[in-house]
C-alpha cells in the first residue's frame, strides 16, 4: 500500500457535518440571513456561526489575511468578558482553532498542529497562552467544570484536526502515535481505529490490520461501509482476493441516502469506493461516477465538485457534461478566486458587525455588573435602553 496515495489520504473518513460550499452569491446571501436570525433571536451561537462561516468563505476564496482578521475580531468579542461559561468559552476558542486551521491550509501543517497541542495544554492546565496576538487568559472559564467541558471539546478537535495534518502527508505511524497519546483508539471505526488499520498496512503488517478490522464494533451504517473499504485495501495488500467484498461495497454505497451537511463525506467515501472498484468492474464504476456527479450538483457543493475533479478515475469515466457541470460549479463557488466583489464584502462586513453586537450583548446580559453596550451599525457603541436591542 502506498501510504501517500490519493486513496488512503482521504482517511480518516468520518461522517461529520460540513456546510455545503454553495455558489458564492448564495453563500453570502445565506450568511446575511443568518446574521439577521442572530439579531432577531439574540442568539450568541448563531452569531458565532456567522463569524466562523465568514472566515471560511474568505479562506475558500484564497484570502487568508481577511480570514485571520475575522478570527481576531471574533475572539475579541468574547475575550473581554472572561471568565466565561463553558459554551461561551468554546465559542471564544473556535476562532483560535480556526487560526491554526489557516496555518494547516496554508501548507504549515506541523505549525498548525503544534498550536492546537499548545492550546489544549494551556487550557487543560489553566494557564495563559498567546496565539498570533490573541491572548487566552488563565481565567478563561468561570468554574473548573466549565474548563473540563472546554478541554473535552479541544480533545475532539485535536484528535480530528491534528490527525489529519499527519495522514494527508502519509505519516501514518506518527498519526497513530498522536492518537494513542490522547487515548483516541476505540473499538468503533472512527478516526483512531482507521488510522491504526492504515498504520499497520503502511508498515506491511497485514495480519494486525486484519485483526483490527475483524475486532471492530459495527457502529452506524457508514462505519460499516468504511470498514468494508479498509477490508478491501487490507486484502489487496495481503495478496488476497477481494471480489466478493467489492460487489457488496458498490451496492452499499449507491444505496446510501443523501443527508444535509454530509455531501463532502459522501463524495470522499464514493471516490474511495470508486478507487477500490476501479476498472475491474466498469459498469459499477460508471454508476458510482453518475452518483458522485448527482450528489455534488444537487447539493450545489463546490467542495464536492472539486474533490471529484481531482480524481483520475472520475475524469476518465465521467461524460463531458459531468465534467463541465462540476467545473462550472467550482467556478460559481469562486474557490481560490483570490477576490471578493465589493458589494459582497460590504454585506459580509455588515453581517459581522451585527454578529459582534449580538455576542457582546449576550455576554453583558449574563453578567449584570458589567455596563451594557451595543455596537451600532457604524461601528460605534450605544448604550442599551431596554427591550431587545436593534443591532
Amino acid at each position: 500500500m502506498d501510504p501517500q496515495g490519493s486513496t488512503v489520504q482521504r482517511f480518516p473518513l468520518v461522517a461529520r457535518f460540513r456546510p455545503a460550499c454553495l455558489p458564492l452569491s448564495k453563500r453570502v446571501r445565506a450568511l446575511v440571513d443568518l446574521a439577521d436570525t442572530a439579531v432577531t433571536e439574540t442568539d450568541q451561537g448563531v452569531a458565532s456561526s456567522v463569524y466562523n462561516q465568514a472566515a471560511l468563505i474568505a479562506s475558500d476564496l484564497g484570502l487568508p489575511d481577511l480570514a485571520r482578521e475575522m478570527c481576531h475580531e471574533h475572539a475579541a468579542a468574547y475575550l473581554h468578558a472572561c471568565p466565561l461559561s463553558a459554551m461561551s468559552a468554546i465559542r471564544c476558542l473556535e476562532p483560535v482553532v480556526n487560526l491554526a486551521r489557516l496555518q494547516i491550509r496554508g501548507g504549515y501543517a506541523d505549525v498548525g498542529r503544534q498550536r492546537l497541542l499548545d492550546l489544549y495544554a494551556a487550557v487543560e492546565a489553566g494557564r495563559p497562552a498567546r496565539f498570533e496576538g490573541v491572548a487566552v487568559p488563565a481565567d478563561l472559564t468561570a468554574a473548573d467544570k466549565d474548563r473540563r467541558e472546554v478541554v473535552a471539546w479541544l480533545w475532539r478537535v485535536l484528535l480530528a484536526d491534528g490527525t489529519r495534518t499527519l495522514t494527508t502527508e502519509g505519516r501514518w505511524t506518527e498519526a497513530l502515535a498522536h492518537i494513542e497519546a490522547h487515548r483516541g483508539v476505540g473499538k468503533r471505526m472512527l478516526d483512531g481505529r482507521q488510522v491504526a488499520v492504515l498504520a499497520s498496512l503502511a508498515e506491511g503488517d497485514t495480519a494486525h490490520a486484519s485483526a483490527l478490522l475483524v475486532d471492530t464494533m459495527p457502529g452506524e451504517t457508514w462505519e460499516q461501509t468504511v470498514t468494508a473499504c479498509l477490508t478491501v485495501l487490507s486484502r489487496r495488500a495481503a495478496g488476497q482476493p477481494a471480489d466478493a467484498q467489492l460487489a457488496d461495497l458498490a451496492t452499499t454505497y449507491l444505496d446510501r441516502q443523501a443527508e444535509p451537511g454530509m455531501t463532502v463525506f459522501d463524495i470522499r467515501l464514493g471516490l474511495t469506493v470508486l478507487d477500490a472498484v476501479g476498472p475491474a468492474d466498469l459498469p459499477a464504476a460508471r454508476r458510482i461516477v453518475e452518483d458522485l456527479h448527482r450528489r455534488a450538483t444537487e447539493a450545489e457543493d463546490g467542495y464536492a465538485a472539486r474533490e471529484s475533479l481531482a480524481n483520475r478515475l472520475f475524469i476518465e469515466l465521467a461524460t463531458d457534461r459531468h465534467e463541465q457541470d462540476c467545473r462550472a460549479l467550482v467556478r460559481a463557488c469562486a474557490l481560490g478566486a483570490a477576490a471578493l466583489p465589493d458589494h459582497m464584502q460590504g454585506a459580509l462586513s455588515t453581517a459581522l458587525r451585527d454578529a459582534d453586537c449580538v455576542i457582546r450583548e449576550s455576554l453583558a446580559l449574563s453578567t449584570p455588573e458589567r455596563p451594557r453596550q451595543m455596537r451600532s451599525r457604524d461601528g460605534g457603541y450605544n448604550a442599551r435602553r431596554g427591550g431587545r436591542a436593534l443591532c
